[in-house]
């Protein structure tokens, strides 16, 4: 891990030019790939149909909705990072109203901590952090990040943030797309470039996820993730 790091170190992020030609094929695969990794048939080309060219390709209407949503979503994002938005619940809670507004049975879901126990499907002996400690667990959340973004390397501190707001699961839907928001603000925040997990890839990704969750060790999720960015990277 610390070689991995070091590479890290010695790689220069995106310029400018370069960031603002990627951003657009960036965003595409970003809503497609996230939204695939929580089981949406859409396909690249039919995403950027909808998105890009406002063309409904014939699939469900929450389909097309999690494609417009999360793109919306993601712009939300990008002017966070633009703006060095400081990482608040409220900054949060915005993210995932925009990513399932009009996709939940009630709009006053979206955004809001759920109140009924969940679990990771195939993971059920693993249960998220109870509905009643929800608020402690995202204010200590908020409290780490303050914490630990500038002591952390930006890689690891985005690959934490990752895990540990997946840990909480603090909505009733949309936490595995906001957290995935998250770590691209930061990620972004640092001049490094959006990393979006191939549905290819899922099974490793989930697991590893699980596997951190179960024995408390972030360090196989943030080798994960910075190999990610160092596959971007070169």
């Amino acid at each position: 891990m610390d070689r991995k790091l070091e590479k890290l170190s010695l790689l220069k992020p995106l310029t400018e030019d370069k960031a603002r030609r990627l951003a657009k094929e960036a965003k595409l695969e970003h809503v497609w790939s996230s939204n695939a990794l929580e089981g949406n048939s859409l396909t690249l080309e039919e995403t950027s149909m909808i998105i890009n060219d406002g063309i409904t390709v014939g699939k469900s209407v929450k389909e097309t909705l999690e494609a417009i949503n999360l793109s919306q979503a993601y712009d939300y994002m990008l002017m966070l990072a633009e703006d060095k938005q400081e990482l608040t619940e409220t900054v949060i809670r915005q993210l995932n109203r925009m990513v399932m507004f009009n996709t939940v049975q009630t709009h006053e879901l979206a955004g809001t901590y759920r109140k009924v126990k969940a679990w990771p499907k195939g993971y059920e002996e693993q249960p998220y952090v109870s509905p009643t400690a929800i608020a402690d667990k995202m204010k200590q959340l908020i409290n780490w990040s303050k914490e630990n973004k500038e002591r952390l390397h930006p890689v690891i501190y985005a690959a934490n943030l990752h895990q540990k707001f997946v840990v909480i699961h603090p909505f009733s839907d949309g936490n595995g797309r906001t957290a995935r928001l998250l770590m691209n603000l930061v990620l972004i925040q640092a001049d490094y470039p959006v990393i979006n997990i191939s549905p290819t890839v899922r099974q490793e990704y989930m697991s590893t996820l699980a596997e951190s969750r179960k024995n408390g060790k972030v360090e196989i999720f943030e080798e994960f993730i910075t190999e990610y960015v160092l596959n971007k990277l070169s």
